[in-house]
């Protein structure tokens, strides 16, 4: 497996989660924690309906297009990702969270219908599908998001809040199968290692802002909706991501509350290294089913 972990990304990582604990520590430390805290944790699945894709050349025109993970490569639409979340409020207007999903998927085509080229992101060297081919990928993403929310606005109906984190995307692509090198123009079949895998691995950090608003329409029910927005673009890394959610949360014997919500994820990434760039993105939607509980 061959990754991928510019300097710029890893700067970037550390630097925005070392913000992120500083300023919660500080704010904890110059605040009396009130009857209003509280600490909650959350698990839930998400039905994902996905779309995925890279940028390639077709060598037949030399003209760039792009590879539909789903229907060229056959990988899975729809499937089940679990999710996790856990949140702590202090002092009533102040908060920090820290969340988790994933989805990871490898399908295999017996007859790849249209060629493509691609350049391995580290190294720069091209490899060849033809049409016919017989392709194995996999294609892993984890998303953790981290950040801090401000409580502005909160009276009996509303609840407004202001966030600011980080999203941190972990991208796992392979192809397997039948692959060819290509040198000066002139491509070949060639034994790539471990077991003709070429592999990118690649981490893309985002910072994001975004609102967060409840309405309490009913004595235990409320609707909630969120929007999380940011474009980056910083040496080497580029990427724009959009987070939306809108759902009715249900809360009963107090502490426990389930939410069913619809949600909207999308997210580019492009990242230029010496010899080539890689450009992804991914997407999913559809409905989920969460359970928490509040200490």
């Amino acid at each position: 497996m061959k990754c991928l972990h510019t300097e710029a990304e890893e700067s970037l990582f550390f630097v925005a989660i070392k913000t992120l604990v500083s300023c919660s520590l500080l704010l904890s430390s110059f605040m009396t924690l009130a009857d209003e805290s509280r600490l909650r944790i959350a698990v839930g699945g998400f039905y994902s309906i996905s779309d995925s894709g890279m940028e390639v050349t077709n060598p037949l025109t030399d003209e760039s297009f792009e590879l539909d993970f789903e229907s060229d490569l056959k990988l899975t639409e729809s499937e089940f990702l679990p999710f996790f979340a856990v949140s702590y409020w202090f002092n009533g207007h102040h908060g920090v969270y820290l969340d988790w999903k994933r989805l990871h998927r490898d399908a295999t085509n017996l007859n790849i219908t249209t060629p493509f080229e691609y350049e391995h992101p580290e190294t720069g060297d091209k490899y060849l599908v033809q049409s016919g081919s017989v392709i194995t990928t996999t294609f892993n993403v984890d998303i953790a998001r981290i950040g801090y929310g401000y409580d502005f606005y909160r009276d009996d109906e509303w609840d407004l809040i202001l966030t600011a984190g980080l999203h941190v995307m972990w991208f796992e692509l392979g192809f397997t199968g039948d692959i060819a090198a290509c040198v000066d123009n002139n491509c070949g079949s060639v034994a790539l290692e471990p077991d003709n895998i070429v592999f990118t691995d690649a981490t893309a950090p985002l910072p994001d802002i975004g609102v967060v608003a409840n309405y309490q329409f009913a004595d235990g029910w409320r609707l909630g909706t969120q929007a999380q927005y940011f474009y980056l673009s910083l040496d080497n890394i580029s990427g724009r991501l959009v987070d939306l959610s809108v759902g009715v949360e249900y809360t009963f014997r107090d502490s426990f509350a389930t939410e069913l919500s619809y949600k909207y994820y999308k997210v580019s990434a492009d990242i230029e290294d010496d010899n080539s760039t890689l450009k992804l993105h991914y997407s999913f939607r559809g409905p989920m089913l969460t359970l928490s509980y509040t200490f």
